[in-house]
């Protein structure tokens, strides 16, 4: 097999493929806009059938072994990732377990105050509600759609577990972190790694939010309402018809032109915060969050979509498989990381200064309360991530008791009963809590390279942009994030960065 046969069968296999990627987006963005009820599924087991046709594994890794250079090179390993993808978690069976529990999620809308709601009206009140008997009700209240869900997630968990392990792996999630050149054991000791400043910091915020409202006991519904009291921002400041261009006014102080925010945004309620879908990068990207009300936090969700926007809209890789970054494994933590530096804006004072009706008092009690935010949220998907990893790897054990106990010993929570254990997370993006991980941990990392290599404000500072797109963007999906991070920042990948920013 020469190079030329190489280039023509990637080519082919490319060809084919594109039309159903896209497909496949689309069908989610019907979905998540409620245009539809139906997933992908059906276009899925189209690409399951073009990539699992007899002995196509065996041919890519044939022509793996000739060892080609450059992006064939490249372009044979991503094929040889989306065609083991598809054989392993496009499996019939699963997609129909899949499917089945994600278009109920998706329909689901939470009963509040009698009547049925957005999920946002329910989050805003867990965050900002005075009214603890309120917020203890926020924190339920997707339990009666995840609560019978969760004899069919255990099942469908055990079918990706046999999936995997006939394809070698020890288990679904060693399958779906080897992408990311990572393994189980190595999260786990990134989370133990990450953790060591949080029980500390747990018992700090407890303590402040007895003080604050002379309230005893401390609970999973107290926590977002004690970062609210603590150093929380008037939604008045924040209000919601001007958050689109509030964000991109901000991401063009980045140095990015306006013409590459194109992109477009539909508001519908979605069981994330928002969601970013690129159908064909760079011409087509997509955008959807909730309808929200203002407010600080819906700011900071659409400058990380944005920044996932801007990421697709600037790639500029020649073929399919290389402008396909979102939709291939051995992403996730870089793609989220990138929406997170973006996220990192809406922190910085110099550009809440440009929002009006903030004092100088105000601006300067939250940029000092927010630096230690990192923590909380390293809590919040540490114990995400540990439900997920003893789905597969620990089937016998309770996930609530399991819930219970970390709540004690790490977030200084009083005894309570958890929540369903079921997520719409767990069920059509299977490990994919731990992207949300490394992106945390990613994120400082970046930033203190970029401003080691540019210098400046961190906001505004024209130079940022074109240095994300130089070493991040352009080139798509034609390196791997990890390798590249070390080349880049001149350190591996860890909690190194992390923990100095939180010391």
């Amino acid at each position: 097999m020469t190079q030329r046969d190489a280039e023509r069968f990637v080519r082919d296999i490319e060809r084919r493929l594109e039309p159903l990627d896209r497909a496949i987006l689309l069908s989610e963005w019907r979905l998540a806009t409620g245009r539809s009820r139906d997933g992908a599924g059906r276009w899925q087991s189209r690409r399951r059938r073009l990539l699992g046709a007899p002995g196509m594994l065996e041919s890519i890794r044939t022509y793996q072994r000739s060892e080609y250079g450059g992006l064939l090179g490249r372009r044979l390993d991503l094929l040889a990732r989306a065609t083991l993808e598809s054989r392993i978690e496009q499996d019939p069976e699963i997609v129909r377990r899949r499917d089945r529990l994600q278009s109920r999620a998706a329909a689901f809308r939470p009963t509040w105050h009698g009547r049925k709601v957005n999920r946002s009206v329910v989050r805003r009140a867990f965050r900002t509600s005075a009214d603890r008997e309120e917020r203890r009700r926020a924190f339920y209240a997707e339990d009666p759609v995840y609560g019978p869900m969760e004899d069919d997630l255990r099942s469908l968990v055990a079918a990706r577990n046999d999936r995997a392990r006939a394809f070698g792996y020890r288990s679904y999630p060693e399958f779906r972190l080897s992408f990311d050149r990572l393994s189980v054991d190595r999260l786990e000791a990134l989370l133990r790694e990450s953790l060591r400043r949080v029980p500390a910091e747990m018992r700090r915020r407890r303590d402040a939010f007895a003080e604050a409202t002379g309230e005893s006991g401390w609970y999973p519904w107290d926590i977002g309402y004690a970062q609210q009291i603590a150093g929380g921002l008037p939604e008045s400041a924040f209000p919601a018809d001007e958050a689109l261009r509030a964000v991109y006014e901000g991401i063009q102080g980045w140095g990015f032109p306006r013409s590459l925010l194109r992109f477009r945004v539909d508001h519908h309620d979605i069981p994330s915060g928002g969601l970013c879908l690129a159908p064909d990068p760079p011409r087509d990207v997509r955008i959807v969050v909730h309808p929200g009300r203002g407010g600080w936090e819906d700011y900071m969700v659409l400058f990380h979509e944005v920044g996932h926007a801007v990421h697709s809209s600037s790639i500029r890789g020649p073929t399919h498989l290389l402008r396909w970054h979102e939709g291939l494994p051995g992403f996730g933590g870089f793609h989220e990381g990138i929406g997170e530096f973006f996220a990192e804006i809406a922190e910085k004072d110099a550009w809440l200064r440009t929002r009006k009706g903030l004092s100088s008092t105000q601006i300067r009690d939250y940029v000092a309360e927010h630096r230690r935010a990192p923590l909380r949220v390293i809590a919040y998907l540490a114990g995400w991530i540990q439900r997920e990893l003893d789905l597969y790897l620990r089937p016998q054990r309770d996930p609530r008791e399991a819930e219970r106990r970390y709540g004690r010993s790490v977030m200084a929570f009083d005894d309570f009963t958890p929540r369903s254990f079921a997520d719409s997370f767990y069920i059509h993006g299977p490990i994919y809590a731990t992207s949300y991980f490394v992106a945390t941990l990613l994120r400082p990392q970046l930033f203190e390279s970029v401003r080691n290599d540019v210098g400046g404000e961190a906001w505004p500072n024209a130079k940022i942009g074109p240095w994300l797109t130089r070493h991040w963007f352009r080139e798509g999906s034609a390196f791997d994030w990890l390798p590249r991070v070390r080349e880049v920042t001149g350190r591996p990948f860890g909690t190194r960065a992390f923990n100095e920013a939180m010391r």
